[in-house]
């Protein structure tokens, strides 16, 4: 069977390879993100709001008393931009010195440069949650339900921009 490119045809294929070297990016950059703890924690669920007030630093431990520390990706990465302002309430470009202020306190934030680096901390540290891209999850870890949903639910509250 043999294939006859035509002018428009080829122009279909153009603008079909153009559409994939914009879309790819921008797929790849809309994270599902899941908030972790470790295996053995009794937490089940946790509202959006009560976990930026933690990220925020207006509360330092959770409701039994744990001390809270977060363990993430580089928070300027721009996979990050969304989830950074739900939860930090600032812009990815204020991050920093929103870290630096959280973290002169106590070491409250800590960023690692990989998934895998966020699950290691996570099962190490009492206390600590993570985030993580859902497709790095193992069976260390348990996913919280933010405001009861789950990543994959319908209006999860975390996913990614």
């Amino acid at each position: 069977m043999k294939i006859r490119l035509t002018t428009g045809s080829a122009g279909f294929f153009i603008r079909l390879a153009l559409l994939f070297v914009i879309a790819v990016p921008l797929l790849a950059s809309a994270k599902k993100w899941a908030v972790i703890v470790h295996g053995s924690s009794k937490l089940q669920d946790v509202s959006l709001a009560d976990i930026a007030k933690l990220c925020r630093g207006e509360k330092s431990s959770w409701p039994d008393g744990q001390t809270f520390t977060v363990v993430m990706l580089d928070p300027e990465a721009p996979e990050m931009r969304g989830l950074v302002r739900k939860l930090f309430g600032v812009p990815s470009t204020e991050i920093k010195q929103q870290v630096a202020k959280l973290n002169a306190l106590r070491p409250f934030i800590r960023i690692v440069d990989r998934d895998e680096d966020v699950l290691r901390a996570v099962d190490a540290t009492p206390g600590a949650v993570g985030i993580v891209d859902v497709y790095a999850i193992n069976s260390s870890v348990k996913v919280l339900r933010i405001d009861g949903q789950l990543p994959f639910d319908s209006g999860y509250a975390l996913k990614g921009d």
